[in-house]
């Protein structure tokens, strides 16, 4: 039953056009029966058929569905009230074009939970041999006649089994024979269930209606039972009544028995020939000619026209209380699982036409321009420590005009302090490439930040060992490697490629004993790992290294440690240098240097006190000290201090709570100046990007816009027969997925395959940065704008009414 109460709707309420389309209307509809909506064109029949059926809205009253309320309440409950009670059939059939007619069928029982393929087989089967169409179940809806589509459309709204069909001028697009037979179908389903018909057609209403509503804007003027008919006089333009032709001939003998009905008294002129049991008409007077068979819509009946009566209905039978299984409990279901909302997705897409299959070439290319813009934005964030690291990572750095030597014992004594180097604990070694003729004059310059040996342990080393005395040393990966290209290739001359060849290879420092290398870390620390007992001497001796490859002599003058060279000379008068500010000079200075009296070399404020002679076979000429005063040497020397701390924060808060000094941490120091030297190009790259993935997500959002509009109509078919709003959404999400992985997918692959060999020019590397988190990012991008822009236009549909839906003009 169906109870209307007071209800009113208006198109385009509030302006100046407002319609009353539906005015204070009240109705009442039986459980049984076929109720006819009467009325003209504009006077509101259909919008009333359509809020019954729960497919558009009223602004004021109330509707009851079998004691229901289907207003004021949100869509899904009204969808899952009409669903489970309702049947429609719709003057344009709204039929899914691509579906077969069975599955066009079986698509209403998926909507109310019948999953079964052997319920769905036998109910489709009994409807459809009801309305002749299953002879026709395999072929696709696109390919039928309209007479064929609105009996596919009936059989639809029967298949579930509804206690309400509702019929929107369903004889309205279809010839007289069709519309006859389509009307002798809905009333016999109507003698169980109650049939809402709308049509103009006033005869066809007299003749079938059992009860006829008329309307005119938008108010009910006559409502009555419909019991005075039982004659329809409807002439059907595809049977010809041969008696109620105006002239007949007959042409009869032993081959030929030929009867001519004629309409007019035109001549007829043709030429007949039989051959091979098959008969060849030519018409001499250009007339059409139509061969009328077993398989004709034409129908010759030999007899005078008659109505059609009430007597020929009973022949329409619809028995299917016999034959569905009633103990199933129907619920309003979603049409999708996870595998099938995918598949079908891939099945939409490989359907689409060709000009819709090269319009995809679109998203092919928004993928390649999102790689490209992941892959540019990745390069211009991305902090390698490798490009920027310049000393060992755990150092900080004080900076001063003057440091003396009190001070810095003091600094030393600071909590957290592990040890302090005077200046920069930058160290450059020569490293000789002596194993072929070529090279054996050239060398590679090894340079690193010089550290303790403390600071590893054997856990750390990738290749060799932990020294084991003063002169064997482990260097870092990244030392090697920026040995290595700097070295203009003269290391591949000889043959030392790869990092491990540099094991057990010497490397030397002006005036010192040749260090070796013996085992490699991998820190990312481009640093030389030595023992602490041999700062002093390679920090001022390295000074004195050269840049270039080439072997130097040793210097001959200057300030040296005796420790480090009293092998190398005889001390003849005096002493050794013991104390500080104490030294030794070459005897060819004993005239100008007295013993124990002071010269003019100073350490600082301090001059030298000679307290020996010496004498050497390598005509050295230095002034040898003690290492404290070659220390304090360096200290006065130089303007920073470098500091190894376990925790460096708490390092640098000590020294700032206690002096007022300039210290940093030099790895944060080194990422800001190298982030600093690289943020004009970065922000134009990071520029560059923004807007090419601004282009690609347009460029998506507007073909993703315009597939969508094509579909408008599809989306109000699958509304009104039912489908949730939720499976509309999986079904866009499927085929915005499959596009997704056929088009943009590959675009993002092979334009990062090809930015992968890109990579190996070096100057690639900093423009475009090609890993596993910019090609997930470009997907993500990819997937996720796809999706989202893809069912925003759905969204924006799906909140407007199914009728609201269907009303677009812009539909086809």
């Amino acid at each position: 039953m169906i109870k209307i109460e007071n209800i009113n709707k208006y198109f385009n309420r509030h302006k100046k056009n407002q319609i009353h389309v539906i005015d204070n209307t009240s109705l009442t509809l039986e459980d049984t029966g076929l109720v006819a909506l009467l009325g003209p064109s504009g006077s509101g029949k259909t919008t009333l058929l359509n809020v019954i059926g729960g497919l558009d809205k009223v602004q004021k009253g109330k509707i009851f569905i079998n004691d229901q309320k289907i207003t004021s309440k949100f869509s899904y409950k009204v969808d899952k009230i009409r669903n489970l009670n309702i049947g429609y059939i719709f003057q344009d059939y709204k039929l899914v074009d691509n579906l077969s007619v069975y599955d066009n069928v079986a698509l209403s029982l998926k909507i109310i939970g019948i999953k079964d393929k052997k319920e769905i087989d036998k109910r489709v089967t009994y409807v459809l041999e009801k309305v002749g169409m299953y002879r026709y179940r395999k072929r696709p809806a696109n390919m039928l006649s309209g007479g064929e589509r609105q009996r596919v459309g009936i059989a639809r709204a029967i298949v579930k089994n509804p206690n309400i069909i509702i019929a929107d001028e369903p004889t309205g697009n279809l010839d007289s024979k069709n519309s006859v037979e389509i009307m002798n179908i809905i009333k016999a389903i109507s003698k169980d269930r109650l049939v809402i018909l709308v049509t103009h057609e006033t005869n066809l209403a007299n003749f079938y209606a059992s009860r006829i509503i008329e309307i005119s804007d938008g108010k009910v003027v006559k409502d009555y039972e419909n019991t005075h008919t039982n004659e329809l006089d409807y002439a059907i333009d595809n049977r010809f009544y041969l008696k109620d032709f105006k002239k007949e001939d007959n042409f009869k003998d032993k081959t030929n028995d030929i009867t001519i009905y004629h309409d007019n008294d035109e001549k007829l002129q043709v030429e007949i020939v039989i051959k091979n049991n098959n008969i060849y008409i030519r018409s001499k007077n250009n007339n059409s000619i139509e061969v009328v068979d077993e398989d004709s819509s034409i129908e010759f009946i030999n007899d005078h026209y008659h109505k059609l009566d009430k007597n020929e209905l009973e022949k329409y039978e619809f028995d299917f209380e016999n034959v569905i299984d009633k103990s199933r409990k129907l619920r309003y279901s979603s049409i999708f699982n996870p595998l099938t909302f995918i598949t079908n997705g891939f099945k939409k897409v490989f359907a689409y036409s060709l000009i819709k299959k090269i319009l995809l070439i679109g998203f092919f290319l928004s993928g390649i321009f999102i790689m490209i813009s992941t892959s540019s934005m990745g390069a211009a964030s991305r902090v390698n420590e490798k490009e920027f690291v310049e000393t060992n990572k755990n150092y900080i750095t004080i900076e001063s005009n003057k440091t003396d030597p009190s001070t810095y014992q003091k600094y030393t004594e600071v909590e957290g302090v592990n040890y302090i180097l005077p200046g920069g604990s930058t160290i450059s070694m020569r490293v000789p490439l002596s194993d072929y003729y070529q090279t054996s004059k050239q060398n590679m310059l090894l340079k690193g930040s010089m550290s303790s040996i403390n600071m590893i342990t054997k856990d750390d080393l990738i290749y060799g060992r932990m020294p084991e005395n003063n002169y064997e040393i482990v260097v870092d990966k990244l030392t090697i490697e920026k040995m290595y290209s700097s070295s203009d290739g003269v290391n591949k001359m000889a043959n030392v490629k790869t990092i491990k060849d540099v094991l057990n290879r010497k490397a030397r420092i002006t005036s010192m004993d040749d260090f070796t290398i013996v085992g490699i870390t991998d820190l990312v620390s481009p640093s030389i790992y030595v023992s602490e007992d041999m700062f002093i001497d390679m920090l001022y001796n390295s000074k004195n290294v050269n840049d270039a490859y080439e072997e130097g002599n040793e210097g001959t003058t200057g300030i040296q440690n005796y420790d480090l060279l009293k092998d190398k000379i005889t001390i003849t008068k005096g002493r050794e240098p013991a104390n500080d500010y104490e030294t030794i000079v070459n005897v060819s200075n004993e005239e100008s240097m007295k013993l124990n009296k002071e010269i003019s070399t100073k350490i600082g404020d301090r001059k030298l006190i000679v307290v020996g002679y010496y004498t050497s076979p390598d005509e050295i000429n230095n002034y040898f000290v003690n290492t404290n005063t070659l220390k304090t040497s360096l200290i006065l020397k130089t303007k920073k201090l470098t500091i190894y701390s376990n925790d460096k924060d708490k390092t640098i808060e000590n020294f700032r709570n206690n002096y007022e000094i300039n210290i940093y941490d030099n790895y944060q120091k080194d990422r800001e100046n190298y982030i600093a030297s690289y943020e004009k190009s970065n922000n134009i790259m990071l520029a560059s990007a923004t807007i090419v993935l601004a282009i690609s997500l347009i460029e998506i959002f507007l073909m993703s816009r315009s597939s969508f509009l094509s579909r408008v109509k599809e989306v109000g078919i699958y509304r009104a027969i039912g489908v949730k709003k939720k499976d509309i959404y999986i079904m866009f999400s499927g085929e915005i997925i499959a596009i997704t992985t056929l088009t943009s997918l590959t675009g993002i692959l092979i334009c990062a395959y090809i930015m992968k060999v890109l990579t190996t020019v070096p100057y690639m590397q900093r423009v475009i940065m090609v890993n596993i988190p910019t090609i997930l990012a470009a997907i993500i991008i990819c997937y996720g704008f796809n999706l989202l822009v893809g069912l925003i236009p759905v969204f924006a549909t799906l909140r407007k009414t199914p009728a609201a839906i269907l009303a677009r003009t812009d539909l086809d």
